[in-house]
């Protein structure tokens, strides 16, 4: 049983206020006009979902954000 709730981490969420709603919208259909991407695909929903959890995480600026979709992670090189 302990070994069940070991692969699990809860932490509380903040809720998505409108403006919160709207910088990620901002940035997802930013990051679809640079990527030529349809901002209702496949793709522009996993990165919304990307979004929402770096955002859940604690990451607030919009430009934090942006590069971590953008897969730039503080600029830090893949190993």
């Amino acid at each position: 049983m302990l070994g069940e709730q070991m692969g699990t981490t809860h932490w509380p969420k903040d809720p998505l206020f409108g403006e919160d709603m709207n910088v990620l919208a901002s940035i997802l259909r930013r990051w679809c006009g640079q990527n030529q991407r349809d901002f209702n695909g496949e793709e522009s929903r996993a990165k919304a979902r990307e979004l929402v959890e770096w955002f859940e995480f604690g990451v607030r600026d919009p430009v934090e954000l942006a590069d971590l979709i953008e897969g730039r992670h503080w600029q830090v090189e893949r190993l």
